[in-house]
């Protein structure tokens, strides 16, 4: 008989434990996910239009949900720096590329990928253009490596 009721409150604590652990886990996974590169899935990554309001107010995840549409309008093209802060704020950071200046915004795009800038660049009198031009190609994202350069 008292066999019988340690192998049956033995049960219990196992079954409870496991539950436990499993809960300790999914915890911990949860938190991670909002802590590393991974996509938030909770947040909506879909593509809208770009509206200078929303760019200002908004995080890298909104701002990342209209880059596309920034870039495909061309509605930098020929903006002045003032401008160009006028539409989009401060820069994150500002460089030299190929002897023109370019600022990059830092965004989260929809492919979750490591390309987390949108650079605007600037031309002499042209003005400003979307996109950032490197060895003759334009990107309208760039990764961190033009950061380090």
């Amino acid at each position: 008989m008292k066999v019988r009721n340690f192998m049956k409150q033995m049960s219990k604590y196992s079954a409870k434990s496991i539950a436990n652990l499993s809960f300790c886990l999914l915890i911990i996974f949860s938190i991670n996910l909002g802590c590393i590169n991974f996509r938030k899935p909770w947040r909506d990554y879909s593509d809208k239009p770009f509206n200078s309001e929303e760019w200002l107010a908004g995080d890298e995840i909104e701002r990342g949900r209209m880059y596309g549409d920034l870039f495909i309008s061309r509605k930098l093209d020929g903006k002045s720096r003032e401008d160009v802060i006028k539409l989009l704020g401060e820069p994150n950071k500002k460089l030299t590329v190929e002897g023109r200046e370019v600022w990059l915004y830092r965004i989260e795009n929809r492919f979750g990928n490591d390309l987390r800038n949108f650079p605007v660049s600037f031309e002499g009198k042209k003005g400003a253009f979307a996109g950032g031009v490197r060895g003759g190609t334009i990107s309208m994202i760039v990764d961190d490596d033009w950061v380090n350069k």
